[in-house]
């Protein structure tokens, strides 16, 4: 299994970066290339499995039940692992989808389910490889749980703003959604997930709900194929750290871009 992980995590990187810098290295932030966006993805993709494997976090998920016996006669176990559950789902099919923007992009369910199921479970490995890090400590598991969420919301903050959200999605927030979604989703989530992985230990329980949540992300905005012809609207971007770019969100006079949105797409279905 190491070696499946090992040539999964190899071939995205190398084919992602041979894509990347065979056809994209000169293209700038805008206009949105697709192509460009999944050869990104795909180099990050590839990283997520290998610092798995470099990490032991595969080893953790391999061979580790997904769930003990006792685990399932445990009360507790049972509830955090439905509340969990339930927080994602509230969280991204909700929340998530409901304040998130696709300018008309195409529906394309095969490669946004694809997609969202290859996110989720490289970067769920890679969160769990924070909490991998910081079980390897020793420390108390107060202490375990504080150093995995500063890790992972150091890492995601950044990530997110300066490089996820600026050169591999479409524009898909306003500057008001940014804010909720970071309080309303991600930070529950984070938090929520990360305490169920301290006291349970189920690391691929961990990596199938973030699997969750990140191929309810990739469906709801509508992310573009590698083979859309169609425009796609780049993420709007301010200055960053460094002289970086970072993600600002779409700015509007709409007050309530996402209820047009909705209207927009209720009266096209009712159209002949």
């Amino acid at each position: 299994m190491r070696a499946v992980a090992a040539a999964i995590g190899a071939g995205l990187l190398a084919g992602g970066l041979g894509t990347y810098l065979g056809q994209f290295r000169h293209s700038a932030q805008t206009p949105y290339r697709p192509g460009a966006a999944w050869s990104r993805a795909a180099i990050y993709f590839g990283c997520c499995w290998l610092v798995s494997l470099a990490t032991g976090t595969w080893e953790r998920i391999v061979t580790s039940p997904l769930a003990t016996a006792d685990q399932l006669r445990d009360p507790a176990w049972l509830a955090w692992t439905a509340g969990s559950l339930a927080l994602i789902v509230v969280a991204y099919p909700v929340v998530w989808a409901r304040w998130t923007l696709t300018f008309d992009r195409a529906r394309r369910w095969a490669v946004q389910l694809g997609f969202g199921i290859v996110w989720g479970l490289s970067a769920g490995q890679l969160l769990a490889s924070y909490y991998v890090l910081a079980d390897s400590t020793g420390w108390p598991r107060w202490g375990v749980w504080l150093l995995a969420w500063g890790l992972v919301g150091a890492w995601q903050g950044m990530f997110q703003d300066l490089f996820w959200d600026v050169w591999v999605t479409p524009e898909h927030d306003t500057p008001r959604t940014i804010r909720t979604k970071v309080f309303a989703c991600h930070i529950p989530n984070v938090t929520v997930t990360l305490t169920y992985l301290v006291l349970f230990d189920n690391v691929a329980v961990f990596v199938l709900l973030q699997t969750v949540a990140l191929t309810t992300a990739a469906v709801a905005m509508r992310f573009p194929a590698w083979f859309e012809q169609r425009p796609v609207r780049a993420p709007a971007t301010g200055p960053g750290p460094g002289g970086l770019l970072r993600a600002v969100g779409y700015e509007t006079d709409d007050p309530q871009p996402y209820r047009t949105q909705r209207l927009a797409r209720r009266a096209g279905s009712a159209s002949p």
